[in-house]
C-alpha cells in the first residue's frame, strides 16, 4: 500500500497541469535575446550545425536546431531559451509524477516539482540557452521510470520499462556527463531486483545493452559534422576515431574536474522534509522503501565524488558559479524526498489522529506556502 491507498495511480493529467504552470512562470521570465555562458556557442552550433565544447552535446545541438526551425516568433536565441524552459517544465512535471506515483500525493508532487523549479538556480538555468534544464529532464526521467519500475506487477511491465529506461539511460549521456552517477545507481539497481525476480536472462541482459546502446546514436553526429565541416565555426576535429574520444572524454577539459564542496540552495526544512521522508517510510511503508534508498544512494554517491574531485576555489565569485550549477542534480533528489517527506507525514498525521480533513488542508498549504516562497525569493 502506498502512503495513500493506491491513488498513486494515474496523475498524468496533474502532471501536464505542473509542466504548463511551470511553462508559463519559465517563457514570463525567458530572456528576450542572448543569455550568458556557453549559451552564445550552443546557439551557434545548433544554427550552423557545427559542433559544440566538449563533451559536444549532441542531443542538445540537434534539438535545439529542431526548435529553430519550428518556433515561428521571436529571435534564433529567444527560441532556443523557449526550448530551455519547456524542457525545465517537463522535469517539473517528471519529478511531480515520481512523487505522486510512490506516494498518491497532489501536494507532495507539488512540493518537489515547485520547489526545485523555483529554486534560484534551475530557474536561471532553465530560461537560458544551456544544456542544464536538459539534464533536469533526464534526471526527473530516470527517477519517473524507476518509480515506475518500482510499480510494475508483471515481468512482462518489468521487461519493458526496463528497456525504455535502459535506451534512456544511454540518450541522458549524450548530453551531461555528470549523469553517469546516477545511470550506474539506477542501472544495478534494475538489474538486481530483475535477478532477484529471476528474470534476468543472459537474452534479456544483451537486449538491455543494445538499447542502452542505441541511446548513444546521436553521438554519430559529432563525426558528420566534423567531416562535412560546413559550419563557419565548431570544435576540433571529430572525423578521427581518436579526435572523437578527445571530444567524448572532455580530455581538453579534464574530464569530472568541475565539482567542489556541495552547495545546495534548499531551505533547512526542505532538506528536513527529505529526512522525514527515510525515517517515515521505514516504519510505514516498506513497499516503497528499496526506491527511497535507491534515491539517498544516489545522491550520496553523486555528493562524496564530487566533493572528492574538487579542484575550484568556490571562494572565488567565477569558480562558485561554474560550480554551484552542477548542484541542481543532486537538489532535484532532496526535492523529491521532501515531497514524499510531506506526504508521510501527513499520512502518519491522520492515523494518529483521525483527523484527514484537516491535515489535508495542512498538507496542501505547506506545499503552496514552500513553492511560493521559492518564487518571491527568487524572482528577478
Amino acid at each position: 500500500m502506498g502512503l495513500h491507498g493506491d491513488s498513486g495511480r494515474g496523475g498524468h493529467g496533474a502532471a501536464v497541469a505542473v509542466f504548463t504552470a511551470v511553462s508559463v512562470v519559465f517563457i514570463l521570465t525567458l530572456p528576450p535575446s542572448l543569455p550568458g555562458g556557453d549559451s552564445g556557442e550552443l546557439i551557434t552550433a545548433a544554427y550552423e550545425l557545427g559542433v559544440a565544447h566538449p563533451p559536444g552535446y549532441p542531443l542538445f545541438t540537434l534539438l535545439a536546431k529542431l526548435a529553430i526551425g519550428v518556433f515561428p516568433f521571436g529571435s534564433i536565441a529567444y527560441r532556443v531559451n523557449l526550448l530551455c524552459g519547456l524542457f525545465g517544465a517537463a522535469a517539473a512535471s517528471l519529478l511531480f509524477f515520481t512523487v505522486f506515483r510512490l506516494s498518491g500525493s497532489y501536494a507532495g508532487g507539488i512540493l518537489a516539482a515547485g520547489v526545485f523549479s523555483f529554486s534560484r538556480l534551475t530557474w536561471q538555468w532553465s530560461i537560458a540557452a544551456e544544456v542544464f534544464s536538459l539534464n533536469n529532464l533526464f534526471v526527473g526521467l530516470l527517477m519517473a521510470l524507476a518509480a515506475h519500475f518500482e510499480k510494475a506487477t508483471t515481468a512482462e511491465d518489468r521487461s519493458k520499462i526496463s528497456k525504455i529506461g535502459a535506451f534512456c539511460c544511454g540518450l541522458s549521456l549524450c548530453n551531461q556527463h555528470t549523469i553517469i552517477l546516477y545511470v550506474l545507481c539506477i542501472a544495478l539497481w534494475v538489474l538486481f531486483r530483475l535477478f532477484k525476480e529471476m528474470e534476468l536472462s543472459l537474452k534479456h541482459l544483451l537486449k538491455l545493452s543494445l538499447f542502452f546502446s542505441a541511446g548513444f546514436l546521436p553521438y554519430l553526429y559529432l563525426p558528420i559534422s566534423s567531416y562535412l565541416n560546413q559550419a563557419r565555426w565548431t570544435w576540433g576535429d571529430q572525423t578521427t576515431f581518436s579526435g572523437f574520444l578527445t571530444h567524448f572524454l572532455r580530455e581538453e577539459y579534464g574530464t569530472f574536474n568541475l565539482m567542489a564542496n556541495m552547495k545546495v540552495e534548499l531551505s533547512i526544512n526542505i532538506q528536513v522534509l527529505a529526512v522525514v521522508a527515510c525515517l517515515s517510510l521505514a516504519k510505514q511503508d516498506k513497499k516503497n522503501l528499496p526506491l527511497v534508498w535507491l534515491f539517498v544512494g544516489m545522491l550520496c554517491i553523486y555528493s562524496l565524488f564530487f566533493a572528492w574531485r574538487a579542484n575550484l576555489d568556490i571562494s572565488k565569485p567565477l569558480f562558485m558559479g561554474v560550480v554551484e550549477r552542477f548542484w541542481m542534480q543532486s537538489n532535484a533528489v532532496v526535492t523529491v524526498l521532501a515531497g514524499l517527506g510531506l506526504a508521510s507525514f501527513s499520512s502518519l498525521s491522520k492515523r494518529m489522529l483521525s483527523s484527514s480533513f484537516v491535515f489535508n488542508i495542512l498538507e496542501w498549504f505547506s506545499a503552496v506556502i514552500f513553492v511560493l516562497y521559492q518564487i518571491y525569493s527568487n524572482y528577478r
